[in-house]
């Protein structure tokens, strides 16, 4: 794969789009009802706490010089973020659980923080893929949903697997992860949050 498309699919396939676009699949095909204003807020809370908030304190902690690079290219500039992004994701699954919602929007989120966790402690080991692992997370929400609602989402499983295997070309073509790294960020991402949302919602 080009370096160039490599690069372009990283960022299209960010991790950090995977919580909002889980928590718009959980409210508008789940069996609930919700105001199309409540959806909407939902959706902006989850974008500033998984996304804008972690995101500007990464370019703080790089103007600061406490991270080498924002594409966090090596295991120890990720810590840091890590940590940081972890919290943010399990205060905003606390406030998506107080405002109400379908308890599968807050584990969804639960699971993805729980999976940061993970891979946090796992960085003196491993770098493992936060890409696959997002992707790996998304699948895991649709199959626990499926499980639990009897839904038929085959198509969507279908097209997540052809989509790791393309991200998963990406990351190997940039030399940003291994297949060990890659298999290990899917299979964490997919446990944790297949886990969260079948047994805790």
């Amino acid at each position: 794969m080009k370096q160039s498309l490599a690069r372009y699919l990283s960022i299209l396939f960010h991790p950090a789009i995977y919580p909002l676009l889980g928590l718009y699949f959980i409210l508008e095909y789940l069996p609930f009802h919700y105001p199309r204003k409540v959806v909407m807020l939902s959706l902006l809370m989850v974008f500033s706490g998984t996304y804008l908030i972690p995101v500007l304190i990464s370019i703080l902690l790089y103007r600061f010089r406490l991270i080498k690079s924002l594409m966090m290219e090596e295991a120890r500039d990720r810590r840091l973020p890590y940590a940081i992004g972890a919290f943010c994701f399990f205060a905003t699954s606390y406030l998506i659980r107080s405002a109400g919602l379908a308890p599968e929007a807050y584990n969804y989120l639960l699971g993805a923080a729980s999976v940061i966790v993970l891979h946090f402690f796992l960085l003196p080991f491993l770098k493992p893929s936060a890409h696959l692992g997002g992707l790996g997370g998304f699948l895991g929400m649709l199959l626990a949903v499926s499980a639990r609602y009897a839904l038929n989402l085959l198509p969507f499983v279908a097209g997540l697997m052809l989509l790791a295997g393309v991200v998963s070309s990406a990351r190997l073509s940039l030399n940003a992860h291994n297949g060990k790294e890659l298999i290990i960020g899917f299979s964490t991402g997919l446990v944790v949050v297949f886990s969260c949302i079948y047994f805790l919602s």
